[in-house]
């Protein structure tokens, strides 16, 4: 458990490692004991690398609610945990991607590594125009929540475009050709901006959003990223 200023906290897992250890960031809806974080604990185990992954606020046993906490409050919060930690390699997926891209980009000294898994790009400008009638987010697996207005305030304050300009560390964009949730040319693009010359995309043919089903090869290109760059 990691206390946040201003009241509440993180939970999350931990293993014992050398670091730089690894931190995963789940997506919208999700929680931190998917499969993907899964897998990454135990290629962690396997190379004895320190490895977390926690619940986001508004997310499993963390503190908030969905719909009333911001993206910046997310990325805020990781920026907290990176302190506390020290270096890390940072792993985001979708929402978390983005999350961790901006954390990234404020804590460079902090992020040894970063690995975005379809990450959900374009979110902050498209934000209020996914909205229901009833101004409801529904998430890819099928849970609506309300979101408030300052939600969608800083939301569209956050200038994503300038993201890839200012990661100054080795990236790896995984995204899969059959993504129905983000199409995979914004991580094109997103690649194709990032100036650090150690920067890899690995489109997976037919993959979905998810990319369960390829994480075991992706900590592999992902250390070999990191320890090349």
């Amino acid at each position: 458990m990691l206390s946040l200023a201003g009241g509440g906290a993180l939970r999350g897992d931990v293993l014992a490692g050398a670091g730089p250890g690894y931190l995963y960031l789940h997506g919208l809806g999700s929680v931190r004991t998917g499969e993907k974080s899964t897998s990454l604990l135990q290629h962690a185990a396997r190379r004895g690398r320190a490895c977390l992954r926690i619940d986001q606020r508004g997310h499993g046993e963390s503190s908030g609610r969905l719909g009333e906490v911001t993206i910046g409050e997310l990325v805020a919060d990781v920026r907290r945990v990176l302190a506390h930690l020290g270096p890390q390699i940072v792993v985001g997926s979708s929402l978390g991607g983005l999350v961790a891209a901006f954390a990234a980009a404020a804590e460079p000294h902090l992020v040894r590594g970063l690995c975005l898994l379809a990450p959900a790009l374009g979110f902050t400008a498209q934000l209020e125009r996914h909205l229901d009638a009833e101004g409801r987010l529904w998430t890819s697996e099928g849970r609506a929540f309300v979101v408030e207005r300052r939600v969608l305030d800083d939301a569209a304050g956050l200038d994503e475009r300038g993201l890839p300009a200012c990661l100054s560390m080795p990236t790896l964009l995984v995204h899969g050709t059959a993504d129905d949730i983000v199409p995979p040319h914004a991580s094109e693009r997103f690649v194709a901006a990032i100036a650090h010359p150690a920067k890899d995309l690995w489109l997976v043919p037919g993959g979905d959003h998810r990319l369960n089903t390829v994480a075991d090869a992706v900590w592999p290109r992902l250390d070999r990223l990191v320890e090349g760059g």
